[in-house]
């Protein structure tokens, strides 16, 4: 259609085409028992496979299985015209070959409906779009699908059309020996590009052994598909047809049948027998590719949850939760890992690999685990490599999800690091049309990718490239909290409040009181200076009597502390205090042990003292800033899986395992603002905003408690930070 009218103009949803056919089909359900009895059984199959999801949406029942049959018809038509064109049959076009789903077929119920469209036959307009340019069918399918079916409905059933060039991507990543006898299926193939990208692997591969009919013998016998929605299967299996167009000559037989079949891959709601040529498939394959649904568990049906509750999840142990978390339908998990993971189990054969688009942050996080750990059932999994398109969105800007290819091989255990290629902008228009467009647009780095803990491969996964990066300058003072020799003359017992005053008693932090993001509790302290040296004893005697006859009472004890530290102030002098002790924020850490966990603090509200500073002690160091922003970016960077990759390497496993010389060679530039990085900042703020729901516990019973929204918080902030020291979004440090 190139410099004629646009799609949308022909038979997208404001066409004409689509208006005149939608009218009379609406018409026609009132009177046609054909149609609503088709109507009736498209619904429960929708019902049966998904759940009620029709409750969810505002048009009826009739309006979208109208727009289902519109885009039927479409396809339909567009496959007679490839036909005449190339001079071939499509033998199995109906979805409802090969198994019994489907009880009707939906290209018999078009006639009905163009018999009651007035004036000019629709199939004029189809004819219009040509079906035979190399590119115009993937994207004209799933253009059609992406303009007719409801943007609502298709977020529900979790699907998005891969662009040729990631399906590319993902299927060169199989690792395929003998392309005439290796079996590659895509058990949910929707418009069929991966089906595409593997026949045309193939046919480029066997091009010089094998004739073109025997070509297509061999791909016909080896590259298999499956879905649940009878449309796509129609989509899909116009995709294939046009794909083997290379190899159907002239010799060719008159018609083709393309294995791609309307069946429950899951196996969750039926057990189809799938026929091909007049043989039952057995589709146990050496190679799976393609894109699972990107849904939630929250965003199933509980009828959906519950068919995987008694089909997959205790079998394959896909609960990433542990203890009283381990209840299927966290809102925030992912269920396509679930889905790859019931696939492996289904049809992979042994030894076999797995190609699959899924989200990139699931390299983090707890949902991501059940990837990460490497077991499917009792069978170990490995991923083997990595494809990151960080945020070059691939599937378009109304999808706000960053995407990978995760390549997977079975029976086989998993090994770090796992090589990945970074994927990123290098001119200004980034094309996925195609492998080779991408490659011709894009740039990529080689990197790896290894676990937080080496001890556990489940743990968040972070780009070695990253974890090496967090290394450089640190553009922030490291200071020392308020030193305390002489505790039991400056801890202030609540009962010793009635006989000091109250403005130098400050709440005041002990390595037990900080956890990552936030406080368990504090102690009270004595703080009779602003800085350390200072001689004010002349205006604590007059301003404030009874502290200074409070510190009188104990000069000895005061005065008998040997530290140089202390020389030249008053007898009751401290160290580690400064005017950057009352900044208006302060990121702490404990420096003793190896606990790297890093909190925000500034004044809390004490019960007793009202408004107050929080103090650091004497276990404990800080960055000081009076910019909140700054604090959280901070936090964020010092919390986030590279930079606590970086300081398990760096630091000791001593007394002073995070001591300042430690902290002062991770690279924390100035905060400049910039949006990855108040993104990163309002994260260690929504993070902070969580930790005091759960001080009612023991700190170790809440360092054992897996809080699903904060693990979702810590994976994004696990992800920003890698993105910027790769490079990514706006850099770090005025990269």
């Amino acid at each position: 259609m190139s410099g004629g009218p646009s799609f949308g103009d022909v038979l997208g949803t404001d066409s004409r085409c689509h208006a005149r056919y939608t009218a009379a089909a609406s018409s026609e359900l009132s009177s046609n028992d054909d149609l609503r009895a088709a109507m009736a059984a498209w619904e429960s199959l929708v019902v049966e496979s998904h759940g009620d999801v029709f409750g969810q949406l505002d048009a009826g029942v009739d309006s979208l299985f109208v727009d289902a049959l519109y885009v039927d018809f479409v396809v339909d038509r567009l496959i007679d015209r490839y036909e005449r064109r190339v001079g071939v049959e499509l033998r199995n076009r109906s979805a409802a070959e090969n198994t019994d789903v489907l009880p009707f077929e939906l290209h018999t119920l078009h006639a009905a409906v163009e018999r009651a469209v007035p004036g000019r036959p629709l199939g004029e307009a189809v004819d219009r779009v040509d079906p035979i340019h190399p590119e115009s069918v993937a994207g004209l399918l799933r253009e059609l699908h992406g303009s007719v079916v409801s943007t609502p409905l298709r977020r529900l059933l979790g699907s998005y059309y891969t662009p040729r060039g990631v399906a590319d991507v993902a299927v060169g990543e199989l690792d395929v020996d003998d392309a005439a006898s290796e079996t590659v299926l895509d058990p949910g193939c929707g418009s069929g590009v991966f089906l595409a990208a593997a026949v045309d692997a193939k046919l480029a591969a066997l091009e010089e052994d094998l004739q073109p009919d025997a070509r297509v013998d061999a791909i016909t016998s080896t590259v298999y598909g499956i879905d649940l929605d009878p449309i796509a299967v129609k989509m899909a299996k116009l995709s294939y047809l046009h794909a083997l167009r290379p190899a159907i000559g002239s010799s060719s037989p008159d018609g083709i049948e393309v294995p791609v079949f309307l069946a429950d891959s899951l196996g969750m709601t039926r057990e189809e027998s799938i026929s091909f040529r007049a043989r039952t498939v057995d589709l146990t394959v050496d190679h799976l590719v393609g894109n699972p649904p990107w849904l939630t568990w929250g965003a199933l049906q509980e009828s959906v949850r519950e068919a995987w509750r008694e089909t997959h999840v205790d079998r394959l142990n896909l609960l990433p939760h542990p203890g009283t978390e381990a209840i299927l339908g966290h809102a925030n998990d992912d269920v396509s890992v679930p889905f790859v993971w019931a696939w492996i189990d289904r049809y992979l054969d042994d030894g076999g690999d797995a190609s699959f688009v899924l989200k990139r942050d699931i390299r983090t996080g707890p949902a991501g685990r059940v990837l990460r750990r490497g077991q499917v059932g009792d069978r170990p999994v490995s991923v083997r490599h990595v494809h990151d398109f960080g945020g070059l969105r691939p599937f378009g800007d109304d999808v706000a999800v960053n995407a990978a290819v995760y390549t997977i091989g079975a029976d086989s255990e998993p090994s770090f690091p796992i090589p990945m290629d970074r994927w990123s902008r290098s001119g200004d228009a980034p094309s996925f049309a195609t492998g080779g467009a991408m490659r011709g647009t894009l740039a990529r780095e080689r990197v790896g990718l290894v676990p937080v803990d080496d001890a556990d491969p489940g743990s968040s996964w972070i780009g070695t490239d990253a974890e090496r990066r967090a290394h450089g300058e640190c553009s922030h003072e490291i200071r020392h909290g308020v030193k305390d020799d002489a505790a039991e003359v400056f801890t202030v017992d609540r009962a010793q409040l009635g006989e000091l005053d109250h403005d130098h008693v400050y709440p005041y932090l002990r390595s037990k009181h900080v956890v990552k993001y936030g406080l368990f509790g504090y102690d009270l302290q004595l703080v009779p200076m602003r800085t350390a040296g200072q001689d004010n004893a002349a205006e604590l005697r007059a301003a404030h009597p009874d502290t200074y006859a409070y510190l009188e009472r104990n000069r000895e004890r005061l005065e008998s502390r040997s530290s140089t530290w202390l020389d030249g102030g008053p007898f009751y002098n401290l160290f580690g205090l400064g005017p950057y002790t009352w900044s208006a924020y302060k990121v702490v850490w404990c420096r003793l042990g190896f606990k790297p966990h890093f909190a925000v603090v500034s004044a809390v509200e004490d019960p007793d003292l009202g408004e107050k500073p929080v103090v650091p002690g004497d276990h404990c160091m800080f960055v000081p800033t009076d910019d909140e922003y700054e604090a959280h970016f901070l936090c964020g960077l010092l919390n986030s899986a590279p930079y606590q990759r970086s300081i398990e390497g760096m630091a000791s496993e001593g007394k002073a395992s995070l001591s300042k010389a430690v902290v002062s060679e991770l690279r924390l530039p100035e905060y400049r603002g910039t949006g990855p990085e108040r993104r990163l900042a309002e994260r260690s703020m929504a993070a902070h905003r969580i930790v005091p729901e759960y001080t009612h516990l023991s700190k170790r019973a809440y360092n054992d408690t897996e809080i699903e929204e904060l693990a979702a918080i810590q994976a994004e902030i696990d992800d920003l930070a890698g993105r910027m020291l790769s490079g990514g979004g706006a850099g770090l440090g005025g990269e």
